[in-house]
Formats: C-alpha cells, sequence, structure tokens
C-alpha cells in the first residue's frame, strides 16, 4: 500500500511491517506504528538514512533490491519477512494538461529549475520553452514554511501580474535561476534547508515591500533539535509564537500513551461542549 492509503496503524499491531521512503511520512508512519504495537519496524532507504535514535523495534536498512514472497531483500545482502510493505515514496507534480516544453519536472529540493524566485518560468533547461514571465508555478518545492511560503509566493505573483513589482530582464532571471538551483548542494542538514528557505520567504517578502517578521527558523531549529534528541517524545515539547509570546498548552499525555486517535478526541470534545451547554457536567 502507498503511504497515501495509511489509516491506522492498529490494523497492524503484532506485525513486521517494510516501510520504503525515508522522509516525512516514513518518519511519522514508523513511529505510528510502534505506538500502537507493531512486532518490527524496518525503514528502506534509497540514498540516506533518517538517522534518528529509534528505539529498538524501529532500525533503518538501504534500498530494498527483491522480493520473494514475504521475504524483502536490501542493497547490503541482508533480509526479512514483513507482513506488509507500505511505500512511503513521496509524490510527484503531475500536469497532464500542460505541454511538455511548459511542463515544470523537479526533484523534492528546496531551489527549482526554470523557475525565477522558484515561481516564474523561464524555461532554463534543455527542452524547455520561455513564457516570457506570464506562466507561475506555486508551492512546487520542498518545505518548511508550508502557508507562510504559499503566502508570500501568491502576494508575489499577484504584484507582478499587476505591475507593481517589475522583475529583471531575461538574462538576469536566468542567471539568479541557476546560482540557486546550484546551491541545491549546500543544503545537506535540516538546519540549512531552514536557513535557506528562511532567506528566500525573506526574499519574496522584501520584493513585495512586507514588513511583517516572518522568520521562525528559532522555532524549526529547536523542532528539529527535539527530534535529533529523542525522536519519542519531541512531540511532547511546546513552542512560543514569535507574535503573541504565548506557549501552546502540553498536552495532558505523553504522545506515546495517547492512543486515541485524533478524530476520538474532537469527538469526546464536541461532545462535553455539548453535554455542558445543556446544564451537564
Amino acid at each position: 500500500m502507498h503511504a497515501h492509503d495509511f489509516r491506522n496503524a492498529r490494523e497492524f499491531t503484532g506485525k513486521k511491517i517494510l516501510l520504503v521512503g525515508s522522509s516525512y511520512s516514513a518518519e511519522d508512519i514508523s513511529l505510528q506504528l510502534f505506538k500502537f504495537g507493531a512486532e518490527l519496524v524496518t525503514i528502506s532507504y534509497r540514498t540516506n538514512n533518517l538517522g534518528f535514535k529509534w528505539p529498538d523495534k524501529i532500525h533503518e536498512v538501504p534500498l530494498l533490491t527483491t522480493i520473494e514472497g514475504s521475504t524483502c531483500h536490501f542493497k547490503d545482502g541482508s533480509s526479512g519477512d514483513y507482513d506488509a510493505i507500505i511505500l512511503c515514496t513521496g509524490y510527484k507534480h503531475h500536469f497532464p494538461f500542460m505541454p511538455s516544453e511548459l511542463t515544470m519536472k523537479n526533484g523534492n529540493i528546496y531551489n527549482l529549475p526554470d523557475l525565477y524566485r522558484s515561481v516564474q518560468w523561464y524555461g532554463v533547461t534543455d527542452g524547455k520553452k520561455d513564457a516570457s514571465g506570464k506562466l507561475f508555478y506555486m508551492g512546487m518545492q520542498d518545505q518548511f514554511y508550508t502557508y507562510t511560503m504559499f503566502m508570500m509566493q501568491s502576494l508575489w505573483v499577484a504584484s507582478v501580474i499587476k505591475g507593481v513589482i517589475q522583475t529583471p530582464d531575461r538574462k538576469e532571471c536566468v542567471e539568479d535561476i541557476e546560482k540557486m538551483y546550484a546551491e541545491n548542494a549546500e543544503l545537506t542538514d535540516p538546519f540549512k534547508q531552514i536557513a535557506g528557505q528562511t532567506a528566500y520567504v525573506q526574499q519574496l517578502a522584501a520584493d513585495v515591500n512586507y514588513t511583517d517578521n516572518l522568520d521562525v527558523s528559532e522555532l524549526f531549529n529547536k523542532w528539529e533539535e527535539d527530534k535529533h534528541d529523542d525522536i519519542l517524545t519531541y512531540r511532547d515539547h511546546s513552542h512560543k509564537s514569535i507574535y503573541t509570546k504565548d506557549e501552546s498548552p502540553v498536552h495532558p499525555l505523553p504522545w506515546l500513551s495517547a492512543l486515541m486517535t485524533l478524530w476520538m478526541d474532537i469527538l469526546i470534545s464536541v461532545l462535553r461542549l455539548e453535554i455542558f451547554s445543556k446544564g451537564g457536567f
């Protein structure tokens, strides 16, 4: 099954599960499986392992190479028997409605080819066609900032279309695209990736004269540090808003002990509110 179809870790209680992939999906699903009692969780990676201090029931192995019945063989020569395989291999952007010469193709990276400011199309790579700056892609790169970045990209695109800001000529845009794309090679760990995307979001903000502080790199860095200190407890930490200065409340139970699913938590909260509103306890 693909991670997209994963719904409930309880169905894998007592089973041996192989996850293929080494990003957020594999990280989260492996912990859910551990939490709900899987006998063994193996994470198979293609290039780099996740590298966390996993509990005994979770371990990482190189790439899956062959499958014989329920036995899986890996690139390092090791093998194991599994009850299920979950593909945590991510997603690909797909634009079947676009002509190939205008279609963006990229891996899971931070600075994109063909796109000035990673949004405005200039068709730099082989086989691609220029669109005179009139084609835009948004939200296409790997992300830490997500909705903050989407908002700034939207403001940037709207400002260009309306003529509020003027982009450089094609030559200068292409030089910047190539420079930023080359910088992907330097983003070798999460902290460098956070710093790189912080600078990117701030650049978009500067372009459109958006003056509110968007730099939450300190929060992201702390989140990453917590995960590397203890992958089982990082969810139990709280963080302070840079805007209100309020710190989020800590959940009354450690994440590992909170065995109800999110929808059950929400349902119980709604029922309690309904009972209270009718004079109950």
